[in-house]
């Protein structure tokens, strides 16, 4: 599946007033929640429970684990330790949301892993 040629003006805003991302922060369809706009942990549960909720996209396949850290998870020191070791890094790196898969699922109606990835 091909990028979205464009973000919707009601996904931006919703990011946007969401993630308190002012006017002038840089937001385009590569921009990945975590890694560029900082979500992360509850704050991204929140987030993406308000999404799905707002656009009246199906959860679908969606698996929190799969893309956020859970705030609580056991793991949370085997991830910080991942920051430091390169080789451990990989384990527990996330497959990262980005806003063009957030349009893409928007406009789907639901959340498909397979379909929403960059390509």
């Amino acid at each position: 599946m091909t990028q979205p040629s464009a973000l919707s003006a009601e996904l931006e805003k919703f990011i946007r007033a969401r993630i308190t991302l002012s006017s002038t922060q840089a937001l385009s369809l590569s921009s990945s929640l975590e890694r560029n706009l900082g979500l992360t942990g509850d704050d991204a549960a929140y987030f993406m429970e308000a999404y799905f909720e707002q656009f009246h996209v199906e959860v679908g396949d969606f698996n929190f684990p799969r893309y956020f850290v859970e705030e609580s998870a056991p793991g949370s020191f085997l991830l910080l330790a991942s920051l430091i070791f390169k080789p451990i890094r990989k384990r527990y790196e996330r497959e990262p949301v980005t806003v063009a898969m957030l349009q893409r699922a928007t406009d789907t109606g639901i959340w498909d892993s397979a379909r929403l990835r960059i390509q």
